[in-house]
């Protein structure tokens, strides 16, 4: 299922968020990522991704969240009424 890439905080170029978050979900995939369902912290090109537990995620939507400095970016699921124009849309874990 694709996500909504969101650059929450700082100066994120959105090529690189997509990047990072496709590199997150391709270590989820291939079982690089420790934890229930591969929920542990991972770094992933200078950055540290970790997936947000169930309750949270269908609570919120927000699948992960990655980091580096003060920039974050999340990765959500879309709703249903459809995805925001301003952000980027990669495949999900």
């Amino acid at each position: 299922m694709p996500v909504i890439v969101r650059v929450v905080k700082g100066n994120v170029a959105c090529g690189t968020a997509v990047s990072v978050e496709n590199a997150y979900a391709a270590k989820i995939r291939t079982g690089q990522v420790r934890g229930n369902g591969g929920g542990a912290p991972v770094t992933v090109s200078g950055w540290t991704c970790q997936g947000f537990p169930t309750p949270e995620l269908l609570r919120t939507g927000n699948a992960s969240e990655c980091h580096a400095g003060s920039a974050e970016i999340l990765a959500v699921l879309p709703t249903p009424s459809g995805a925001s124009t301003s952000a980027a849309t990669a495949p999900a874990a």
